[in-house]
């Protein structure tokens, strides 16, 4: 058995959840649900994406985004429960996003900042704002 030190945690410890912490998982909640619908929509309905298909394969498509979206509400849900792995597993989602949101900076200008900028307050609140006392 391992012993926690002084200033470390398990990954499986709750710790104190802040307001900042709880804005990240709403936004990751709210983000993992739209994915999720977007990723149900391309499984069940297809003919919502065929006038504007920008990518062929709508199954696969489907279920990145259906999964992607799961992983999200998941990250949302066990950050805001004060569940350190919520926190890394957030972050990841949120890094990964956020990249992908830059690939889009030409063909979306407006809307891949906002990405980008949302995705960056998630990975800051997610880190230096889950325990504030040891960065303030």
């Amino acid at each position: 058995m391992s012993s926690v030190t002084a200033g470390q945690t398990r990954a499986d410890e709750k710790v104190k959840v802040t307001g900042l912490v709880v804005t990240a998982s709403v936004l990751l909640i709210v983000a993992g649900v739209v994915n999720a619908v977007n990723g149900f929509t391309l499984l069940e309905h297809k003919s919502y994406y065929t006038t504007q298909v920008v990518y062929n394969h709508l199954n696969f498509w489907g279920w990145l985004f259906l999964i992607w979206g799961v992983v999200q509400v998941v990250a949302g849900v066990m950050a805001w429960a004060g569940r350190t792995t919520g926190n890394v597993i957030g972050i990841a989602v949120a890094g990964i996003a956020m990249v992908l949101w830059f690939f889009m900076i030409f063909s979306a200008p407006f809307a891949a900042l906002v990405g980008v900028g949302l995705n960056m307050f998630v990975m800051y609140a997610l880190t230096a704002g889950a325990n504030p006392d040891d960065y303030y």
